[in-house]
């Protein structure tokens, strides 16, 4: 009589190794890289993304255009391709439900990059002028040569080496770090971080608003500069400095 619960705890404990096996079934994921096309010409790109982030790298020299993704799904194995060119928009989209994909894409230097993902970080090397949106993810720009408009519900953001006249970058939750290479008009704004700028010297019409945070300030204000410095954060601190 004393081996029948040992028997029962055994069969039990079975059962429970069972369950959680295929509890665990539905949520694994299976991965797949690969190469796509790009034999038309290509004078922009449009960020139509949905999950996964993207990585743009303007080439200088010449060169083939290439684009290089990874695709993470669960269930059926996605078929064909998620990108396309439009009139010589190359247009980055999502791979359905329960997919995400990253791509990587080199292409000419200069082309302006427009559009957004839902959830994903990304990262645009010398590319022309940026208008884009993330959801959730942070944006990192360098060597950008156009005006930038960037906006982000959930992300940290990053520029440096921005040749544009203007940039504008704002987050709901995130900091906010500038580096122009060239003066410009700059707009930063987030709900909750901090905001660094450093900008090449100038004369600069400054303003910094921060409810909760400190400001340091060390470029000089002019009220008949050339540029704009707004810099505005509800929680964080607030620091400009010169290049």
């Amino acid at each position: 009589m004393r081996r029948r619960p040992h028997r029962l705890v055994i069969l039990a404990a079975a059962g429970l190794t069972t369950a959680g096996l295929a509890a665990c079934g539905p949520l694994m994921s299976s991965t797949f890289e690969d190469d796509g096309t790009l034999g038309e010409k290509i004078t922009s790109v449009r960020l139509e993304n949905g999950s996964g982030g993207v990585t743009l790298n303007g080439r200088t020299g010449g060169g083939s255009p290439s684009l290089h993704r990874e695709v993470q799904y669960r269930g059926d194995r996605p078929e064909g391709a998620s990108h396309r060119i439009e009139d010589g928009v190359l247009v980055l989209r999502g791979c359905g439900d329960r997919c995400s994909v990253r791509y990587t894409v080199d292409l000419p230097a200069g082309l302006p990059v427009t559009g957004g993902v839902s959830n994903g970080d990304v990262r645009l090397n010398e590319v022309g002028a940026v208008r884009i949106t993330s959801g959730n993810g942070r944006i990192e720009l360098d060597g950008v040569t156009g005006t930038v408009d960037v906006r982000s519900s959930n992300g940290r953001i990053t520029g440096r080496n921005i040749k544009g006249p203007r940039i504008e970058a704002h987050t709901t939750n995130g900091d906010v770090t500038l580096a122009p290479a060239t003066p410009a008009d700059v707009r930063a704004g987030t709900s909750n971080g901090a905001i660094r700028v450093t900008v090449p010297k100038a004369r600069y019409r400054v303003t910094a608003t921060t409810d909760n945070g400190r400001k340091d300030i060390g470029v000089p204000t002019d009220p008949a500069g050339t540029y704009a410095l707004d810099l505005t954060s509800d929680n964080g601190d607030i620091t400009a400095r010169h290049s």
